[in-house]
Protein backbone atom coordinates (compact mmCIF):
# COMPACT_ATOMS: atom_id res chain seq x y z
CA UNK A 1 0.00 0.00 0.00
CA UNK A 2 1.37 3.41 -1.05
CA UNK A 3 -0.14 6.15 0.71
CA UNK A 4 0.45 10.14 -0.62
CA UNK A 5 -0.66 13.03 1.56
CA UNK A 6 -1.61 15.31 -0.86
CA UNK A 7 -2.06 18.13 1.08
CA UNK A 8 -2.27 18.60 5.07
CA UNK A 9 -3.27 22.06 5.34
CA UNK A 10 -6.09 23.02 7.64
CA UNK A 11 -9.03 24.87 6.10
CA UNK A 12 -7.55 28.46 5.19
CA UNK A 13 -4.03 25.97 4.28
CA UNK A 14 -0.73 27.43 5.40
CA UNK A 15 0.23 30.15 5.22
CA UNK A 16 -2.75 32.03 6.28
CA UNK A 17 -2.20 34.66 3.91
CA UNK A 18 0.47 36.78 2.39
CA UNK A 19 2.83 38.35 5.23
CA UNK A 20 0.11 36.38 7.17
CA UNK A 21 2.34 33.49 8.52
CA UNK A 22 1.22 33.13 11.95
CA UNK A 23 3.97 30.67 13.60
CA UNK A 24 5.50 29.16 10.65
CA UNK A 25 9.43 30.01 9.08
CA UNK A 26 8.31 30.22 5.40
CA UNK A 27 11.91 29.18 4.47
CA UNK A 28 10.99 25.89 5.17
CA UNK A 29 8.93 24.55 2.68
CA UNK A 30 7.28 21.83 4.50
CA UNK A 31 5.27 24.94 6.01
CA UNK A 32 3.36 25.59 2.46
CA UNK A 33 0.23 23.30 2.99
CA UNK A 34 -2.94 22.93 0.72
CA UNK A 35 -6.06 21.47 1.77
CA UNK A 36 -6.25 18.31 3.48
CA UNK A 37 -6.61 15.13 1.29
CA UNK A 38 -4.80 11.34 0.91
CA UNK A 39 -4.37 9.17 -1.67
CA UNK A 40 -4.15 5.43 -1.00
CA UNK A 41 -2.95 2.92 -3.68
CA UNK A 42 -3.54 -0.90 -3.09
CA UNK A 43 -4.69 -3.81 -5.07
CA UNK A 44 -4.48 -1.63 -8.28
CA UNK A 45 -6.61 0.58 -6.87
CA UNK A 46 -6.61 4.77 -6.31
CA UNK A 47 -9.12 5.66 -3.91
CA UNK A 48 -9.16 9.25 -2.61
CA UNK A 49 -10.24 11.05 0.47
CA UNK A 50 -11.90 14.04 0.27
CA UNK A 51 -11.61 16.47 -2.46
CA UNK A 52 -9.93 19.55 -1.31
CA UNK A 53 -10.11 22.82 -2.94
CA UNK A 54 -6.25 22.28 -4.35
CA UNK A 55 -7.17 19.17 -6.20
CA UNK A 56 -6.22 19.91 -9.14
CA UNK A 57 -2.44 20.61 -8.50
CA UNK A 58 -2.28 17.84 -6.01
CA UNK A 59 -3.19 15.27 -8.43
CA UNK A 60 -1.12 17.04 -11.02
CA UNK A 61 2.00 16.79 -8.27
CA UNK A 62 1.07 13.34 -7.84
CA UNK A 63 1.47 12.81 -11.36
CA UNK A 64 -1.81 10.70 -10.66
CA UNK A 65 -4.05 10.66 -13.52
CA UNK A 66 -6.84 7.99 -12.50
CA UNK A 67 -9.30 7.85 -9.53
CA UNK A 68 -11.26 4.70 -8.93
CA UNK A 69 -13.60 5.90 -5.74
CA UNK A 70 -13.76 8.91 -2.99
CA UNK A 71 -14.15 8.70 0.28
CA UNK A 72 -15.85 11.51 2.37
CA UNK A 73 -14.77 12.49 5.62
CA UNK A 74 -17.70 14.83 5.97
CA UNK A 75 -19.23 18.27 4.31
CA UNK A 76 -17.03 20.94 5.11
CA UNK A 77 -15.83 22.67 1.99
CA UNK A 78 -12.46 22.39 2.64
CA UNK A 79 -12.68 18.60 1.97
CA UNK A 80 -15.48 18.62 -0.66
CA UNK A 81 -15.28 22.05 -2.91
CA UNK A 82 -12.25 20.42 -5.11
CA UNK A 83 -14.91 18.00 -6.70
CA UNK A 84 -15.73 19.58 -9.38
CA UNK A 85 -11.68 18.70 -10.37
CA UNK A 86 -12.68 14.96 -10.66
CA UNK A 87 -14.24 15.86 -14.08
CA UNK A 88 -10.59 15.23 -15.87
CA UNK A 89 -10.27 11.73 -13.98
CA UNK A 90 -13.77 10.44 -15.34
CA UNK A 91 -12.65 12.16 -19.05
CA UNK A 92 -9.43 10.63 -18.98
CA UNK A 93 -10.37 7.14 -18.06
CA UNK A 94 -14.44 6.80 -19.71
CA UNK A 95 -15.66 6.01 -16.45
CA UNK A 96 -18.14 7.32 -13.90
CA UNK A 97 -16.55 7.58 -10.28
CA UNK A 98 -18.69 6.59 -7.41
CA UNK A 99 -18.20 8.91 -4.23
CA UNK A 100 -18.72 7.10 -0.73
CA UNK A 101 -20.19 9.40 1.92
CA UNK A 102 -22.51 9.26 5.05
CA UNK A 103 -25.99 9.94 4.75
CA UNK A 104 -26.14 13.05 6.47
CA UNK A 105 -24.13 14.77 3.42
CA UNK A 106 -26.14 13.24 0.51
CA UNK A 107 -28.59 15.96 0.27
CA UNK A 108 -26.97 18.76 0.28
CA UNK A 109 -23.93 17.09 -2.36
CA UNK A 110 -26.98 16.08 -4.27
CA UNK A 111 -28.23 19.55 -4.54
CA UNK A 112 -24.60 21.46 -4.60
CA UNK A 113 -23.51 19.49 -7.95
CA UNK A 114 -25.89 18.35 -9.22
CA UNK A 115 -24.48 18.58 -12.70
CA UNK A 116 -21.95 16.19 -10.95
CA UNK A 117 -23.99 13.25 -10.03
CA UNK A 118 -27.85 13.95 -11.85
CA UNK A 119 -26.22 15.52 -14.98
CA UNK A 120 -27.71 19.41 -15.87
CA UNK A 121 -28.34 20.49 -19.34
CA UNK A 122 -25.35 20.00 -21.59
CA UNK A 123 -23.32 18.58 -18.55
CA UNK A 124 -23.66 14.71 -18.04
CA UNK A 125 -22.68 13.28 -14.89
CA UNK A 126 -19.55 12.32 -13.81
CA UNK A 127 -19.12 10.90 -10.47
CA UNK A 128 -22.21 8.36 -8.58
CA UNK A 129 -23.29 8.94 -4.88
CA UNK A 130 -23.07 5.78 -2.89
CA UNK A 131 -24.19 5.33 0.58
CA UNK A 132 -21.33 4.83 2.71
CA UNK A 133 -21.73 1.58 5.37
CA UNK A 134 -19.13 0.98 8.03
CA UNK A 135 -17.64 -2.08 6.25
CA UNK A 136 -17.17 -1.86 2.44
CA UNK A 137 -15.83 -3.54 0.37
CA UNK A 138 -14.56 -2.56 -3.21
CA UNK A 139 -13.00 -4.23 -5.87
CA UNK A 140 -11.62 -6.36 -3.12
CA UNK A 141 -10.35 -4.03 -0.54
CA UNK A 142 -12.06 -4.03 2.65
CA UNK A 143 -12.54 -0.26 3.85
CA UNK A 144 -14.05 0.38 7.55
CA UNK A 145 -15.15 3.56 8.87
CA UNK A 146 -16.77 4.69 11.72
CA UNK A 147 -17.29 8.68 12.75
CA UNK A 148 -15.94 10.52 15.62
CA UNK A 149 -16.92 13.81 16.64
CA UNK A 150 -16.23 16.92 14.95
CA UNK A 151 -17.81 19.70 17.33
CA UNK A 152 -21.10 20.24 16.08
CA UNK A 153 -21.17 17.42 13.19
CA UNK A 154 -19.32 14.20 13.23
CA UNK A 155 -16.66 13.04 10.25
CA UNK A 156 -15.30 9.78 9.90
CA UNK A 157 -12.65 7.81 10.41
CA UNK A 158 -11.60 5.06 7.81
CA UNK A 159 -9.33 2.21 8.14
CA UNK A 160 -7.45 0.30 5.27
CA UNK A 161 -5.31 -2.47 6.61
CA UNK A 162 -2.89 -1.01 9.20
CA UNK A 163 -3.22 2.45 7.97
CA UNK A 164 -6.08 4.87 9.19
CA UNK A 165 -7.06 8.62 8.28
CA UNK A 166 -8.59 10.56 11.32
CA UNK A 167 -9.07 14.13 10.52
CA UNK A 168 -11.02 16.95 11.86
CA UNK A 169 -11.04 15.01 15.27
CA UNK A 170 -12.49 16.71 18.43
CA UNK A 171 -13.20 13.16 20.33
CA UNK A 172 -13.96 9.38 19.98
CA UNK A 173 -16.77 8.27 20.77
CA UNK A 174 -16.93 5.00 23.33
CA UNK A 175 -15.33 2.56 22.19
CA UNK A 176 -14.09 3.58 18.77
CA UNK A 177 -10.83 3.98 19.78
CA UNK A 178 -9.65 0.35 19.73
CA UNK A 179 -10.43 -0.16 16.66
CA UNK A 180 -7.31 1.93 15.73
CA UNK A 181 -5.26 -0.34 17.42
CA UNK A 182 -2.47 -2.27 15.66
CA UNK A 183 -2.27 0.41 13.06
CA UNK A 184 1.45 0.73 11.03
CA UNK A 185 0.41 4.43 10.21
CA UNK A 186 -2.31 6.75 11.90
CA UNK A 187 -2.66 10.06 10.12
CA UNK A 188 -4.60 12.08 12.29
CA UNK A 189 -6.05 15.69 12.22
CA UNK A 190 -4.26 18.47 14.45
CA UNK A 191 -5.42 22.21 13.76
CA UNK A 192 -3.42 23.38 16.67
CA UNK A 193 -1.81 23.43 19.64
CA UNK A 194 -4.50 24.42 21.72
CA UNK A 195 -7.64 22.72 21.78
CA UNK A 196 -10.65 24.29 19.54
CA UNK A 197 -14.27 24.28 19.66
CA UNK A 198 -14.28 21.01 16.89
CA UNK A 199 -10.70 20.00 17.06
CA UNK A 200 -8.59 18.19 19.94
CA UNK A 201 -5.43 19.73 20.99
CA UNK A 202 -2.00 18.60 20.81
CA UNK A 203 -2.07 16.78 24.17
CA UNK A 204 -5.65 15.14 23.44
CA UNK A 205 -4.20 13.87 20.28
CA UNK A 206 -1.56 12.83 22.34
CA UNK A 207 -3.06 10.89 24.89
CA UNK A 208 -4.93 9.08 22.24
CA UNK A 209 -1.61 8.22 20.69
CA UNK A 210 -0.48 7.01 23.92
CA UNK A 211 -3.51 4.82 24.26
CA UNK A 212 -3.82 2.86 20.56
CA UNK A 213 -0.01 3.12 20.42
CA UNK A 214 0.56 3.09 16.84
CA UNK A 215 3.80 2.49 15.18
CA UNK A 216 3.74 6.18 13.82
CA UNK A 217 1.55 8.95 13.46
CA UNK A 218 1.28 11.60 10.98
CA UNK A 219 -0.07 15.02 11.93
CA UNK A 220 -2.33 16.35 8.93
CA UNK A 221 -5.38 19.41 9.07
CA UNK A 222 -2.54 22.23 10.64
CA UNK A 223 -2.73 25.71 10.11
CA UNK A 224 0.29 28.67 10.39
CA UNK A 225 0.01 28.45 14.35
CA UNK A 226 2.14 24.97 13.78
CA UNK A 227 5.84 25.19 12.44
CA UNK A 228 7.24 21.84 11.28
CA UNK A 229 10.56 21.97 12.97
CA UNK A 230 8.94 23.19 16.12
CA UNK A 231 6.86 20.61 16.52
CA UNK A 232 9.09 17.91 15.65
CA UNK A 233 11.09 19.09 18.86
CA UNK A 234 7.94 18.24 21.10
CA UNK A 235 7.30 14.77 19.37
CA UNK A 236 8.56 11.60 19.82
CA UNK A 237 10.51 10.27 17.45
CA UNK A 238 7.38 7.70 15.98
CA UNK A 239 5.27 11.26 15.62
CA UNK A 240 5.94 13.53 13.22
CA UNK A 241 3.59 16.53 11.29
CA UNK A 242 2.56 15.70 7.69
CA UNK A 243 3.88 17.57 4.56
CA UNK A 244 2.24 17.56 1.07
CA UNK A 245 4.01 15.05 -0.78
CA UNK A 246 4.53 13.16 1.88
CA UNK A 247 4.84 9.21 0.63
CA UNK A 248 4.57 6.20 2.68
CA UNK A 249 4.93 2.86 1.56
CA UNK A 250 3.33 -0.29 4.13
Amino acid sequence: MKITLLGCGGSFGSPLAWNRHGNIDINNKKNFRTRSSVLIEINNLNILIDTSPDLRQQLYNAKCTNIDVVLYTHIHSDHTAGLPDMRAMSLINSKIIPAYMPKEMITEMETTYKYIFKGEKDYLPFMEIRKLENNLKFKNTNIQSFPHNHGSIDAQTYRIGNFAYSTDVKKFYDGDLDKLKNLDLWIVGLLREDPHPAHAGFEQIKEFISYIKPKKTIFTHMTALLDQKQLIDKCPLNVVPGYDGMIFDL
